[in-house]
């Protein structure tokens, strides 16, 4: 079962960022540009990366995810022992507190024995080959290699990575934000003053296995390294070799619903960014979309099922969406099952699966937004909601799962 080349893409199940869509969901399960899932990115560089195997780690056994997965065939190699592998901690064992002890109480890494290891977040949405990533490891001697990007403002969640001409890494700065790494970890080596170049890290990161497993082992005499965000700290501390690996594609890492929104519009603007030819091999249905009577739709991207009797523009559609007759959808993205009714109009909005937009109602519409509101005015309907005829939601509206919305509520 050895193999030189392996993945690990970590799913903490519990629900994190993206506002309401995440507060049933693990965000890598959220769906993305029709009926993708975030989790496909990871999946699909696994892929055309020649990666055969793959392993999802969760700290809870993770029904959701494990359905959105599947058994894998979209993505498994036609190779003996390969696969998509979930990876949560044992039935006879209480759910874990970190990805570290339940990645330790799989298995997983034994089973395989491999040379190098892929650790990835897989709720990002970016396009990469780790195999030249790894020829690149290989290259440097180095024990981790981290793939960087220039600073952006998805930046701050996975930190900053400063290097010298060569490329290797001589510092660390953790992230300020809510998903900032554990406090106290030493963040520099004593060389950080030849410093030169300011990268932000990916949290993609290539381990040779002598290191990973240190890290690993660690992690179980130390609370501090109970955490993967620990493991370039850490190691940089202890005089590890770690190299930095520039990638110079799209990467986004949307942690709000405004986030995805602009992502989503990333898409419509060069779906080629993303997608390419062949990039995400899912199971989603072709599009097959019936257009009737005054419907129209311009500049869109359709997946799945639809009925369009009213006006689509500028917008993303997941399957079995309808659109009545004089409803208008404009810089949108609505995903599974979302039902738009007559005469509703939907303007710079998310809205979840299963939600229904009923008759005359208005989301999104600037001439009654409040002066609270925040200049992007991106409004996030989540899952199963109602919002009742007549309604009018100002710009910047977020609304729960499950919630029914009604014009005296509002």
């Amino acid at each position: 079962m050895r193999r030189e080349f392996i993945a690990i893409i970590l799913a903490d199940e519990r629900g994190a960022g993206l506002g309401a869509l995440t507060d049933r969901l693990s965000k890598v399960t959220v769906f993305y540009g029709g009926n993708h899932r975030i989790i496909d990115f990871s999946l699909s560089n696994c892929t055309h990366s020649g990666i055969d195997v793959v392993g999802v780690l969760s700290q809870h056994a993770c029904v959701r995810l494990a359905s959105c997965i599947g058994d894998g065939r979209a993505w498994r190699p036609d190779v003996d022992g390969g696969g998509v592998f979930m990876l949560s901690p044992k039935k006879d064992e209480a759910a874990c507190g970190n990805l570290v002890d339940a990645l330790r109480s799989t298995g997983f890494i034994e089973r395989f024995d491999p040379k190098y290891v892929c650790l990835l977040p897989g709720d990002q949405i970016y396009r990469m080959d780790y195999s030249k990533m790894l020829d690149a490891h290989k290259r440097s001697g180095a024990d981790v290699t981290v793939a960087s990007a220039p600073i952006c403002p998805d930046a701050g969640r996975h930190g900053t990575v400063t290097t010298d001409e060569r490329g290797a890494i001589v510092a660390f700065r953790h992230s300020a934000g809510p998903h900032a790494s554990s406090a106290g970890l030493p963040a520099t080596r004593g060389d950080a003053g030849e410093a030169g170049h300011d990268l932000a890290s990916m949290g993609v990161q290539i381990f040779s296995r002598d290191a990973f497993s240190g890290f690993l082992d660690a992690g179980e005499r130390d609370a501090a390294r109970k955490n993967f965000d620990a493991a370039v700290p850490t190691l940089l501390a202890s005089g590890q070799k770690l190299y930095a690996y520039r990638h110079e594609g799209y990467w986004r890492d949307p942690e709000t619903a405004e986030d995805l929104w602009e992502s989503h519009m990333d898409l419509l603007r060069d779906p080629f960014i993303l997608q390419g030819n062949d990039a995400l091999p899912s199971s989603a249905a072709r599009p097959c979309c019936f257009v009737r009577g005054t419907g129209t739709i311009s500049h869109s991207i359709l997946s799945g099922l639809q009925v369009i009797l009213g006006k689509v523009e500028h917008s993303i559609l997941s399957d079995s969406v309808v659109v009545e007759e004089g409803a208008e959808v404009v810089d949108s993205v609505l995903m599974p099952n979302v039902y738009v009714g007559k005469n509703a109009k939907v303007r710079r909005a998310i809205v979840g699966p299963n939600s229904h937009i009923m008759d005359d109602a208005e989301i999104g519409g600037d001439r009654f937004a409040s002066p609270q509101c925040r200049t992007d005015g991106v409004s996030l309907i989540a899952s199963w909601a109602r919002i009742a005829g007549k309604t009018k939601l100002p710009k910047n509206s977020h609304v729960e799962n499950g919630v029914f919305i009604d014009s005296h509520a509002v």
